[in-house]
C-alpha cells in the first residue's frame, strides 16, 4: 500500500493529466459528430490494418504446413497424370491393379551434395512412409535418382550425378534406347550411350525414360539432346543430354512406387533358360 501511495505522489501529476486527457477526448468524440466520425473511421482503419498484419503473421507460421499439403496434392496429381498416360498408351483393361500401377510418396530433401564425383541425397522419408530401396525418385521437372538405403525415417539416394548411376533412357518417338550416365563435371549435362549411329537423331530431341526398368514409368522427361558425335571406330553415338532438372536447386521430391514391380521381377527372374 505504501508503494502505491509513493507512486501516486511521484507520478500523480502525470497520471491526473492523462486521466483528464482521456475524459476530454471521450467528451469530444461523444458530443461532436464530426470528431466522432473521424474517430470511428480512424479506429476502423487501424484495426483493419492490425488484423491484416496478424493474418499475415499466422499465414507465415503456417507456410510449412501449406508446403507439405501442396506436396501431397502434387503427389496425387502425378498419380493421376502418369496412370492416365499409361492407361491410354498400353492398357485396355479396367483392372484397378493396372490403372493404379504407380503411386507417389512426397519427400523433402534433408541433405545433399552436388559437386562431387559421387554425390548423394538424403530424404526425410523412410520405411514408415512406405519407402523401399531401389525406388525411383523424381521431381516436377524430371528424374532425380534411385534410393539405395532406407531407415525408419530417412532414405539415401544415388542421384543422377553419380559415377554408378545408370538410367535407362530413350529418345521420344524412336525405339532406340541406351544408358544415361554422368561423365562430365557439369551438373546439367549427362551422356546417353549405346544408341546406334543409324538412329535418326537431332539436336533438341526429347530424352525420356524408356520404361524398360521397373523403377521409372515410361516417358518421364529427362532433358534434350544438346550435342552428339560418333567416336572413331564405334557404331554408337555419344550423346550429350541437357537435363531439365536442376538438382542444385531442388527441395522436394517424389518417390515412385511401382505396385507391379515385384510381379514383373519375379517373372523375369524365373524365365526358363
Amino acid at each position: 500500500m505504501k508503494n502505491i501511495l509513493l507512486i501516486f505522489i511521484k507520478y500523480g501529476t502525470h497520471l491526473l493529466f492523462i486521466a483528464f486527457q482521456i475524459i476530454c477526448f471521450t467528451l469530444i468524440v461523444n458530443n461532436n459528430k464530426a470528431h466522432g466520425d473521424i474517430y470511428d473511421n480512424t479506429k476502423s482503419i487501424f484495426f483493419e490494418n492490425f488484423n491484416d498484419k496478424v493474418d499475415q503473421l499466422f499465414d507465415y507460421l503456417k507456410l510449412d504446413e501449406q508446403n507439405d499439403s501442396l506436396v501431397r496434392e502434387n503427389a496425387k496429381l502425378l498419380d493421376i497424370i502418369i496412370n492416365q498416360n499409361n492407361t491410354s498408351r498400353k492398357y485396355t483393361s479396367t483392372d484397378s491393379s493396372l490403372l493404379q500401377q504407380y503411386s507417389f510418396i512426397p519427400a523433402e530433401i534433408c541433405n545433399k551434395t552436388i559437386h562431387l564425383r559421387n554425390n548423394y541425397f538424403t530424404l526425410c522419408a523412410g520405411s514408415t512412409n512406405g519407402v523401399k530401396p531401389m525406388m525411383g525418385v523424381i521431381s516436377a521437372e524430371g528424374i532425380v535418382g534411385i534410393t539405395t538405403r532406407v531407415s525408419d525415417h530417412y532414405s539415401k539416394v544415388i542421384p543422377m550425378l553419380h559415377s554408378q548411376s545408370r538410367i535407362s533412357a530413350s529418345i521420344r518417338g524412336l525405339a532406340f534406347f541406351g544408358n544415361l550416365v554422368w561423365k562430365n563435371k557439369d551438373p546439367k549435362i549427362m551422356t546417353l550411350e549405346a544408341v546406334p549411329k543409324h538412329a535418326p537423331i537431332s539436336i533438341g530431341d526429347l530424352v525420356v525414360t524408356s520404361g524398360y526398368s521397373s523403377i521409372f514409368p515410361k516417358d518421364l522427361p529427362i532433358g534434350t539432346i544438346s550435342n552428339f558425335k560418333i567416336t572413331k571406330g564405334s557404331s554408337n553415338y555419344v550423346i550429350d543430354v541437357k537435363l531439365f532438372n536442376d538438382l542444385n536447386n531442388l527441395s522436394y521430391t517424389y518417390l515412385v512406387n511401382n505396385k507391379l514391380k515385384e510381379e514383373k521381377l519375379n517373372l523375369e527372374n524365373n524365365i526358363d533358360e
